[in-house]
Formats: C-alpha cells, sequence, structure tokens
C-alpha cells in the first residue's frame, strides 16, 4: 500500500506539468503599482507566432484601459549571435490589451511590457522559454 501511494505521489505531480497539456501559458507579475497578468496562447510557446493577452491592474485592483503598452520580447545577448530584439503595440480588447510575437527560434526569450500611463513608464518581465 505504502508502495503503491508513493508511486501516485510521484507519478501525479509529472502528469499535472506535463509540457504537452493544452491550454494558455499563464504568468503573473507585479511592479510598483501594477498587477500584470499574461496568457498566452500556446503552452509553450512556439517558433511562430503567440498571442499574447495583458490584463493589468492597478494598486486598487481597478483594471487598467488607458494605457500605453508595448510588448517587446527578446533573447537574452548570446556570442556570436546576432541581437533578437523585437517590439509591437499591444492594442486594447474589451478590458485586456493583445498583441501577436512571432518567435523566430527556440530557446529563452524575455518578455518586457513598458506601460506608459499618466506620463509614468513602468516594465514588467516574463521570462519563457519557445519550441
Amino acid at each position: 500500500m505504502v508502495r503503491f501511494l508513493l508511486s501516485i505521489l510521484i507519478f501525479f505531480p509529472l502528469v499535472a506539468v506535463s509540457p504537452g497539456q493544452a491550454g494558455d501559458l499563464r504568468m503573473a507579475n507585479r511592479h510598483g503599482a501594477y498587477s500584470v497578468e499574461i496568457a498566452i496562447n500556446r503552452n509553450p510557446p512556439i517558433v511562430g507566432d503567440n498571442r499574447i493577452d495583458i490584463a493589468i491592474t492597478d494598486a486598487n485592483g481597478r483594471r487598467v484601459s488607458d494605457a500605453h503598452v508595448l510588448v517587446n520580447y527578446y533573447m537574452p545577448p548570446m556570442p556570436r549571435m546576432a541581437p533578437m530584439n523585437y517590439t509591437t503595440p499591444a492594442t486594447l480588447k474589451k478590458d485586456a490589451y493583445q498583441a501577436v510575437m512571432h518567435l523566430i527560434m527556440d530557446g529563452p526569450w524575455i518578455i518586457a511590457l513598458k506601460i506608459t500611463r499618466g506620463g509614468q513608464r513602468s516594465t514588467v518581465k516574463f521570462h519563457i522559454n519557445a519550441r
């Protein structure tokens, strides 16, 4: 019985976080007065087009819909490789922002969301790994 329970405890986490699961890749981060949640329509993100949905809330928990949001996505610098650094504006759709990132190769990427509101700029970063 103990051996059976141990095998379930070991196997279940592997199934729960299997990279083949369908659904969005969801992440959250906070910077200054903003809480930001992102959802990428592929999990894991792929080489090619990936839609990113961005929900921003202020310090009072209200959705932000009056900001200018730029999605800057880039690969960390690597020796003997050309820089890969791209920026695309996010557009407001209902109460969230949306953009499409075109990832040109697999590996680690950094998403830096540049939020400008009321003359002040905040940057919130996320780390992803494209396949």
